[in-house]
């Protein structure tokens, strides 16, 4: 194939969004969609390999698994080499037993699968994934394991047919993916069926271009310029709310493919391209795409709010980019030459990085992150992972949501968000109400509570991603109505303060008869690294200030509402600061916001003794 610079130059305006992004620059909110130029990218120039070989009599799928083997795993084996001893020093063992995992999964080429099975792409727990990256590799070496025996067989047999068949795939790709860009967002994003359509947008180019010439003069110039614009555009629009892939996929896609086939240097977009730093950072956007997402999640894994300033991740994504140009020229050129490493020779140093990195994961996975690396009364808090401290938190209360009263005895409503689960979990450990039957009514954070506000104002102070979301999952009439049949209603949520200030008003609108008390904000240390560095025999003195966000909300709750409805978190645990750890040195909170049993259990002893709720210590009405 002809050496074409504009396609490098294509690779940096992909690769240098994506870094961005990562890096947290809010004004690439769309940053995300370099990801499907490569794919494009990917699918035109390994197709076009594979066709001309094809052609040519000379296809081999060992020779082409050796041309994936030299260009992917080097450089790869690298970076995780490097980032298996970062994670060996600094996570910790529930975060480290993670890390084995996804290095499993990326030896086998399977990262996109656990992630999706794990966490969203967008999910804040996914900025602290060093592989999260690594996601797309594995979406195209699946890729590659069908492709190449596809189109070989159908070459072989049924060669008219296969651009219709490839044109059959994308369109049913493509259609599953606008499917199911709502209904399973996290599957829909990771998984091949529904990315295979970009990489044959791609492939479909490479074929074209097989047998048609590339369009030239003014129709070249104006193909390529709004090519161009199809990616930058969709940078700077698309964001978090954006369905992903979806039919909005297309312009990036559509995109790319316009400049592969129209870009050269005979149009101006070709020349923009061509350009000596954009192909310079096209060369090793590989290897920049490798390093800048471990740079970046440790960095945020050793900052004590988990938010390194943005100075500092800019400045990382500037190293990402010298490792990568040292990478390139000390790694991936030597063993892209057949030269230096035989075909032999690359599957045999291949299997041992694969094994020596398998065997790395599998201690990590199987040792439960090898806790033996912090003394032993640290361990149980820091081997627990935020997976199953979470189903701690959300299991009893999932028999409790929506559940129906019994008519036999008193009853109990809770309503909230995930702030509400803590709480059942403190009335269990309390022993509080046990007299009663319990209902719930659960309402995310992001939709916060109120009732019979402006429509307007509510809209306002809601993230746009979440307010298609948040009109179905905001309290309804018939859930109000609900309440009404309670004889105690307790409001429990993570205030934010606009929904604070309106809360008193929600009340009154929603006029309940029930005994009603509305449970304050509560605010922790939120990484459990730092928590490493308080003094363990002194208890007592390891405090933290609560949030300002948690403050502010305990302010307008306490003056808005009454004293005898009000439980105020803040002034019954916070006095002096909030507490890390109970009395005997167990942890109270995993994540900053929400209870371990020990916690629950030290919370719960803490409200019930105190007004209002101190009443219902014995389940007394």
């Amino acid at each position: 194939m002809t050496y074409r610079p504009e396609i490098d130059g294509l690779r940096a305006v992909a690769v240098l969004p994506v870094i961005l992004f990562h890096a947290g620059v809010s004004q690439i909110s769309g940053g995300y969609v370099g990801v499907d130029v490569f794919f494009v990218i990917s699918g035109f120039l390994i197709t076009g390999i594979l066709a001309r070989e094809l052609e040519a009599g000379q296809f081999s799928i060992v020779g082409f698994y050796e041309r994936r083997a030299r260009r992917i795993l080097p450089a790869l084996f690298l970076v995780l080499t490097i980032s298996s001893c970062l994670a060996f020093f600094i996570m910790l063992p529930y975060e480290f037993a993670a890390f084995g995992r996804g290095i499993l999964a990326v030896i086998f080429f399977a990262s996109n699968v656990l992630f999706w099975r794990e966490s969203g792409y967008f999910a804040a727990s996914s900025e602290l994934n060093p592989l999260l990256h690594t996601w797309n590799l594995a979406v195209e070496e699946q890729f590659y394991i069908l492709f190449p025996l596809f189109l070989w067989a159908c070459w072989r047999w049924f060669r008219p047919g296969i651009v219709p068949l490839l044109i059959l795939t994308f369109l049913v790709s493509l259609a599953l993916a606008e499917l199911l860009s709502l209904r399973m967002p996290s599957a829909n994003f990771y998984l091949l069926p529904t990315r295979a359509w970009e990489l044959l947008a791609g492939s479909l180019a490479a074929l074209y271009l097989m047998k048609r010439s590339a369009p030239n003069g003014w129709l070249a110039e104006g193909i390529s310029v709004i090519g161009l614009v199809a990616i930058i555009v969709p940078m700077f629009v698309f964001d978090e709310a954006t369905p992903f892939p979806s039919a909005w996929t297309m312009v990036p896609v559509f995109g790319s493919v316009a400049i592969i086939l129209a870009a050269s240097p005979a149009t101006w977009v070709g020349r923009l391209l061509g350009v000596s730093p954009l192909v310079g950072v096209g060369l090793i956007s590989y290897s920049a795409y490798l390093w800048h997402q471990p740079l970046f999640a440790f960095a945020r894994l050793v900052d004590v709010d988990g938010h390194p300033s943005q100075g500092v991740m800019l400045g990382l994504a500037v190293l990402a980019l010298i490792l990568a140009w040292l990478t390139w020229r000390f790694v991936e050129r030597p063993f892209r030459g057949k030269n230096g490493f035989s075909r032999r020779g690359i599957f045999m140093l291949s299997g041992f990085g694969a094994l020596s990195l398998a065997g790395f994961g599998l201690v990590a996975v199987l040792s439960s992150g090898l806790p033996q690396r912090y003394p032993e009364g640290q361990r149980d808090w820091i081997t627990t992972g935020t997976r199953e401290y979470g189903e701690y938190v959300r299991g009893s209360y999932r028999n409790v949501v929506g559940a129906d009263f019994s008519e036999e005895r008193p009853k109990l409503m809770i309503v909230g968000d995930s702030f509400s689960q803590d709480f059942y979990n403190i009335v269990l450990s309390a022993g509080a109400f046990e007299n009663y039957t319990i209902s719930a009514i659960d309402v995310p954070a992001v939709c916060q509570l109120h009732y019979a506000q402006s429509a307007s104002f509510v809209t306002e102070n809601t993230a746009p991603e979440n307010r298609q979301f948040c009109e179905n999952r905001s309290l309804k009439a018939t859930q109000v109505a609900k309440m009404h049949q309670a004889d105690v209603v307790i409001f429990s949520a993570r205030w934010q303060p606009w929904a604070a200030d309106l809360f008193a008003e929600s009340l009154e609108a929603m006029e309940l008869t029930a005994d009603v008390y509305v449970v304050g904000s509560k605010s922790f240390q939120p990484n459990r690294r730092f928590v490493l560095d308080f003094e363990s025999s002194n208890f007592e003195t390891a405090r933290v200030k609560p949030e300002d966000s948690v403050v502010d909300s305990t302010r307008i709750l306490s003056s808005s509402l009454p004293n005898s409805m009000f439980v105020d978190t803040m002034k019954i645990m916070c006095g002096n600061g909030c507490p890390i750890f109970t009395e005997n040195g167990s942890l109270i909170s995993y994540d900053g916001l929400h209870l371990t049993p020990e916690g629950a259990a030290y919370m719960g002893d803490l409200v019930f003794g105190a007004p209002p709720l101190s009443a219902f210590i014995q389940g007394t009405p």
